[in-house]
């Protein structure tokens, strides 16, 4: 593994780790449904632009790096991340925010007593948010999504012409 692959990895990891806990102090954990959406679109623009920087500079340090190796350099990149936001959920459910699968799950029942589900309903939506909200389901999502974002990222980002990464 190269040094410029770790490098990268810890920064967007760590971009990964500032955003999460930044949003959290703004408020934004507890502002509802829709504002959990909008975080992750935020999310993605952010890590998009650090992958742009990241194979930006190995594309500079390696001017003759094509698509492939590229898109291989990002894949490490992306691992070295999801690894780092493992971790960064494990800190965030234990440390910073433990009572978050009840408040969702909360939010949850609410959104789904309005809409006036039968009880049985009702109870079943509510296992599968305990189940979706929880600290081992946030583990997953967060390193199996920023390894596969971080991959068609790098893929993206190889294609475009070589000027705009200069």
């Amino acid at each position: 593994m190269k040094s410029l692959e770790l490098k990268w990895g810890l920064i967007v990891g760590g971009t990964y780790l500032i955003w999460l806990y930044v949003s959290y102090w703004f408020g934004m954990h507890t502002s509802g449904l829709a504002m959990m959406q909008i975080m992750g679109l935020i999310s993605l623009g952010i890590t998009f632009v650090v992958f742009l920087l990241g194979l930006r500079e190995v594309r500079l340090a390696t001017p003759e790096i094509t698509w492939t190796e590229g898109v291989k350099s990002g894949a490490t990149i992306a691992g070295i991340a999801a690894l780092f936001a493992i971790l960064t959920q494990v800190g965030y459910f234990i440390f910073v925010h433990p009572e978050f699968p009840d408040f969702m799950t909360e939010e949850m029942r609410q959104y789904f007593a309005a809409q006036q589900l039968k009880e049985e309903d009702l109870d079943a939506a509510i296992e599968a948010a305990k189940e979706t909200f929880s600290m081992k389901a946030y583990m997953v999502k967060a390193g199996a999504g920023m390894f596969i974002v971080g991959v068609i990222f790098s893929a993206i980002i190889m294609a475009l012409p070589r000027r705009l990464a200069k």
